[in-house]
């Protein structure tokens, strides 16, 4: 992997700031996972490798775990009072020097900058892992659900502003540190329809890329919240999405459930991970039941699979594809289960 190219900037010397590095935040502990997607203190999920930063006189580093890839979420670290963005964009920084960040589909590269209340700064290029992104076509949709009439318009843009207001509401709270760490629980058990960063071509028309999870299930499966965090939206008919519901896990981390048949809870409400909030369904653009999931950071949308340890096994990260439809029984007359039938969102 290339060198990640990092600068001190400032009045102060070298010595001081690799001091103040090696004071940073305390250890993170790392939770394990029962059969059934939950933690365990007693048996920690087998997580990736920490990226190695050496530090130097010259190239002091901030500190980031887990691997650097397209769609991936990533804890930092820098010392105590130091601020932090990321391409731009401020990050939640804890009192402990801790933040989280995203990193996009696209993306090549990272750059961080932490500011000191000193005048120091430090800047640091991520060079990011290139994924594989699966190509997915549906046809035989109807025309309007591919490309929205002008009278609607209007309704979408009010749609996407409710939502981004929603995301933005994002507070301090450190669920959003335990999910860069120790991951979600799986939401609810089903095939694997759908993955984050694949193309998806609808009626022959190339359409912007996969932004989450999908998993087929039987309509009226309960979906349970992932992880804690405070409920900032809930909707019964958007147009694209159906029943929708957004939960904000801190720091910047926000889900977003799709297509659901009922919604369970309300908003403001806080929430448990394993907390029953709605019902598969195919509500909004969708040909069949399922659970369309995604996380953000901020704007951009991150992988939910990399970060569900139950999921270990299932996707490979960086050659991400669906899994295979059930084959359907020999009988002439049986037909493919609802949680056989495609889907899309």
């Amino acid at each position: 992997m290339p060198l990640n190219t990092v600068l001190l900037r400032g009045t102060v010397c070298a010595l001081p700031v690799l001091l103040m590095l090696g004071a940073g935040a305390p250890a993170q502990t790392s939770g394990g996972q029962t059969s059934g997607g939950q933690t365990n203190a007693a048996q920690p999920p087998a997580m990736p490798a920490p990226i190695q930063d050496p530090p130097t006189a010259e190239a002091p580093a901030i500190r980031i775990e887990g691997p650097a890839s397209q769609g991936s979420l990533n804890l930092g670290r820098v010392p105590k009072g130091w601020q932090v963005t990321v391409d731009g964009v401020p990050a939640r920084v804890d009192d402990a020097g801790r933040f989280v960040f995203g990193i996009g589909r696209d993306a090549a590269t990272a750059d961080l900058v932490a500011r000191a209340p000193h005048g120091a700064t430090l800047e640091r290029r991520v060079t990011v892992a290139a994924r594989d992104w699966a190509i997915e076509r549906i046809d035989g949709l109807p025309p309007p659900k591919v490309t929205p009439d002008p009278e609607l318009q209007d309704r979408l843009r009010h749609e996407r502003e409710l939502i981004l207001n929603a995301r933005a509401a994002s507070d301090d709270g450190i669920i959003g540190f335990e999910i860069a760490t120790k991951g979600f629980r799986l939401p609810v058990e089903g095939r694997i329809s759908g993955v984050f960063g694949s193309q998806r071509v609808l009626n022959g028309t190339p359409r912007s890329p996969h932004r989450g999870l999908d998993l087929a299930a039987p309509e009226g499966t309960p979906v349970l919240a992932p992880a804690g965090g405070r409920v900032v939206l809930v909707m019964p008919d958007l147009w694209y999405t159906g029943g929708t519901i957004m939960i904000d896990h801190g720091q910047g981390v926000t889900s977003i459930f799709a297509h659901l048949s009922e919604t369970l809870i309300a908003p403001g409400q806080l929430v448990k991970a394993g907390d029953a909030i709605g019902r598969v369904g195919m509500t909004g653009r969708a040909t069949g039941p399922h659970l369309h999931w995604g996380v953000f950071w901020k704007e951009v949308a991150v992988d939910p699979a990399p970060l569900v340890p139950a999921l270990q096994g299932r996707i490979d990260p960086m050659k991400p594809r669906p899994e295979p439809r059930p084959e359907p029984r020999s009988e002439p007359e049986a037909q493919p289960s609802a949680a056989a039938r495609p889907q899309t969102d």
